[in-house]
C-alpha cells in the first residue's frame, strides 16, 4: 500500500509543526491546514471542514488520519464573565469544528476501508483549571466525545483517540521569554512531577503512533502527556 496521506489542521501553530515532520519523516504524506497558509503543493488555508476534506481528497485522493491539531489561546475567563459571547468562540474552535471535521471525513473513510481519527486536546481540564472555564469546557467537550465517536466508528474500522497536552514547550502557550524569568519557570515546573516541560518533538511520537495506525487495536482512548500531572 502506498504511504498513508494524512490531513492535519492548525499545522502551523501549536504542536502542529512537530506534527508534520514526523509523519512525513515516517515516510507519510500530510495535507497540512492552517489559516496564515495560502493554497499551493499539500497546503491548504483553513476553510469550513467539507471544503478541507474535498480539497484533501483531490489532492491526494483519499485521507488515511485526520489529525485535528486545534489551537486556541487560552486567556483568563473567571466565572463572572462567562456568557454566550466569551464561551462561542471556544466552542466554535475546540469542539464544534473537530467534530464537523471527523464528519466530513468519515464517509470518505468508510468507502476507503477505514482510517483513523487523532483529536489534539488539553490534559489541563482533567485536573481543573481554575479561572479558565470557558477553555476547559470546551476542550473537555472534544474529550467527552472520544468514547462515543469510538464506538461508533469501531465496525467501519476506524480508531478515535485523543491526545491531551500539557506543559509542552511551545510560544503560544510557554513562550521561551516567559521561561527566562527564573521565578516564574520555576513556579511552572513545580507543577510537573518530571520537573520540565514536554518538547513538541515528544508529542509528535505518541501522535504518529496512532495516526499511522500501529496501535490499531486501541481506541476511544484520551491519553494523557503532561508529565505526570493530571
Amino acid at each position: 500500500m502506498s504511504a498513508a496521506v494524512t490531513l492535519l489542521t492548525d499545522a502551523a501553530s501549536f504542536v502542529g509543526p512537530a506534527l508534520a515532520a514526523r509523519l512525513r519523516a515516517g515516510g507519510g504524506r500530510v495535507i497540512e491546514v492552517d489559516e496564515t497558509y495560502a493554497d499551493g503543493g499539500d497546503r491548504l488555508r483553513h476553510d469550513a471542514p467539507e471544503a478541507l476534506v474535498e480539497a484533501a481528497i483531490a489532492l491526494a485522493g483519499r485521507i488515511d488520519a485526520l489529525v485535528v491539531s486545534a489551537a486556541y489561546p487560552a486567556p483568563r475567563t473567571p466565572v463572572e464573565t462567562l456568557n454566550a459571547e466569551t464561551t462561542r468562540p471556544f466552542f466554535e474552535k475546540l469542539a464544534i469544528e473537530p467534530l464537523a471535521l471527523a464528519a466530513a471525513a468519515v464517509p470518505h473513510m468508510k468507502r476507503s476501508g477505514g482510517g483513523r481519527i487523532v483529536f489534539m486536546t488539553s490534559a489541563g481540564p482533567l485536573g481543573g483549571i481554575p479561572a479558565f472555564g470557558a477553555y476547559a469546557a470546551a476542550r473537555s467537550a472534544i474529550t467527552g466525545a472520544v468514547k462515543s465517536l469510538a464506538l461508533e466508528l469501531a465496525p467501519s474500522g476506524i480508531p478515535v483517540n485523543a491526545v491531551a497536552v500539557n506543559f509542552i514547550q511551545t510560544e503560544m502557550y510557554y513562550p521561551k521569554a516567559w521561561l527566562e524569568d527564573a521565578k516564574k519557570a520555576a513556579k511552572l515546573l513545580a507543577r510537573v512531577p518530571l520537573g520540565r516541560l514536554g518538547d513538541p518533538a515528544e508529542v509528535a511520537e505518541l501522535v504518529a503512533l496512532l495516526a499511522e495506525g500501529r496501535a490499531g487495536f486501541m481506541t476511544g482512548q484520551v491519553l494523557n502527556m503532561s508529565g505526570g500531572s493530571s
